[in-house]
């Protein structure tokens, strides 16, 4: 394995130190959790008309709109694996310090950046952002948050000791739909939700496939930076830029890819957090690949007044049964998600909650609306949301320690179960799978030196 020289960085040896003592605190009740912030008490604020210096790291793809999302603050360095991938944003923002390691630019940066966007692929989220918190930054990480249900947690409370602005990139969270489907079923539109059916198009890139043949790594690519922290292996032809997220050593697959999306407004709004049962229909998956397609079932028990519910995920084609509500000129479309309550139903179309109704639709057309009780968000915007936090604003709402990680934890039990190809039951408090103890590899990761 090749060694760089990290003296003054996150270290293996740190890292991993760092991680032990953040994963014996993180198995407290949730009754301790840290509570929201109110607006203003986050540490190392700037102040509402100065420009956030933000570092973006990994401004390919997603990375490139997001960093053009937050391209109205002060962009004081660009970091990517690859400089070819990154041409077109050094080149829009030619004043930018530019690195192809993250643990450089913070060794020789840090005192210039009060930002970071993290948009790399899944399995570098978590080395990343631990990295951005120690030295104090606010984050914006991309979905799902972390790799592993255990980075989920430890990064979740390094957040909580940090004490800064945290948000992941989860964009529906912060739009009006969102608002809507929490304010309706809060009001009572639907009676006692009991069961959950949410479904996308992807993976829209090959999965349920064996390791590919060895090729040359592209001259531009730096292959042992963009591995990072995952196992050493050589590099694949399409691994680069878009089909890792097959691969189980730095991808979540479908259900990692959409769940923080899809799953979002059902966990915000009942409270789908600890104890959970949850098995998994799939095929094509294998040690190196999430499956072709997957039919994930979560049944949660009663939480607090909330009955228990039944979420059924759909990925790969696969699509829940028509619902008989549904008017008969109408289709189920390429993504959403099924409310079913005992007094209603409601349909949420595309990937973000955009667009909730009641069907069929004379029962959308008898509907009073209850009154608008969550903030909205201008525009929708969840860059500004969390800009505006960090000079002083309102936590945003998929933050890490209150919203995000949690969230991430339950995405990431459906790949659990696929994984251990077996009904898992999920113990919150001990972070394990009750009676499989060899699941913990799957739970927590070992780190490579590189």
């Amino acid at each position: 394995m090749t060694k760089f020289d990290l003296s003054g960085k996150l270290n293996r040896r740190n890292f991993l130190i760092t991680g032990a003592g953040v994963l014996a605190a993180c198995s407290i009740p949730s009754w301790l959790r840290a509570q929201s912030r109110p607006a203003g008490s986050y540490r190392n604020l700037v102040s509402s008309d100065s420009k956030l210096r933000i570092a973006c790291i990994g401004i390919g793809g997603k990375g490139y709109s997001d960093l053009h999302g937050v391209a109205d603050e002060q962009i004081v360095a660009l970091c990517d694996v690859d400089f070819a991938r990154a041409s077109d944003a050094f080149h829009e923002f030619p004043g930018a310090a530019r690195y192809r390691d993250y643990r450089q630019m913070f060794a020789e940066m840090a005192d210039q950046i009060d930002a970071v966007v993290i948009a790399t692929p899944d399995h570098t989220h978590f080395p990343a952002a631990m990295r951005a918190l120690e030295a104090g930054k606010h984050i914006y990480v991309q979905k799902p948050l972390t790799h592993t249900i255990g980075e989920a947690r430890a990064l979740r409370e390094a957040a909580r000791r940090a004490g800064v602005v945290t948000q992941m990139g989860n964009q529906g969270h912060a739009n009006e739909g969102t608002r809507l489907v929490k304010e309706w079923i809060d009001a009572g539109a639907l009676g006692s939700v009991t069961e959950i059916q949410a479904w996308t198009n992807r993976p829209v890139w090959p999965q349920g496939i064996d390791w590919p043949a060895s090729a040359p790594v592209p001259d531009t690519l730096d292959w042992n930076l963009w591995q990072g922290t995952a196992p050493l292996a050589d590099y694949g032809e399409g691994i680069v830029p878009f089909n890792w997220r097959n691969y189980w050593n730095y991808g979540c697959g479908a259900l990692g890819d959409m769940g923080c999306h899809l799953l979002d407004a059902p966990f915000w709004t009942l409270n789908l957090r600890g104890p959970v049962r949850v098995s998994a229909e799939f095929e094509g998956a294998n040690t190196v690949s999430a499956p072709k397609w997957s039919i994930v079932t979560y049944e949660f028990p009663a939480r607090g007044s909330l009955p228990p519910l039944k979420l059924t995920w759909y990925d790969g084609g696969k699509k829940p049964p028509r619902p008989p509500e549904l008017e008969a000129d109408k289709e189920l479309p390429g993504g959403g998600v099924i409310y079913r309550g005992d007094k209603s139903v409601m349909l949420v179309t595309g990937d973000y909650s955009n667009s909730p109704r009641l069907i069929p639709e004379s029962v959308m057309k008898e509907f009073k609306r209850p009154e608008k009780t969550i903030p909205r968000i201008p525009k929708g915007n969840p860059y500004l949301e969390w800009i505006n936090a960090c000079k002083g604003g309102v936590a945003p709402g998929s933050n890490i320690v209150d919203h995000s990680a949690d969230l991430t934890e339950m995405v990431l039990l459906g790949n659990l179960a696929i994984r251990m190809g077996r009904p898992i039951e999920w113990d919150s408090e001990k972070l394990c799978c009750v009676g499989l103890p060899e699941a913990d590899r799957f739970i927590n990761s070992n780190y490579r030196i590189f």
